[in-house]
């Protein structure tokens, strides 16, 4: 009975430590991709800007 208390403390705990480090990197992911989309949205602001110019340098 102890030995199966042991075991189910271990197997309890370990999916525990899963939980937390899958919420770490859900967390890390969703900051990387968080990054990206402002990374593009800045690559998109200058080139509206890019052809802006464009266009007034044709005028």
């Amino acid at each position: 009975m102890d030995l199966f208390l042991f075991i189910s403390v271990i197997v309890g705990l370990t999916f525990i430590f899963l939980y937390f480090v899958l919420q770490f990197d859900f967390k890390k992911k969703k900051l990387e991709v968080e990054e990206k989309r402002l990374e593009l949205e800045k690559q998109k602001f200058e080139h509206e800007k890019e052809c802006q110019d464009q266009g007034e340098k044709e005028l």
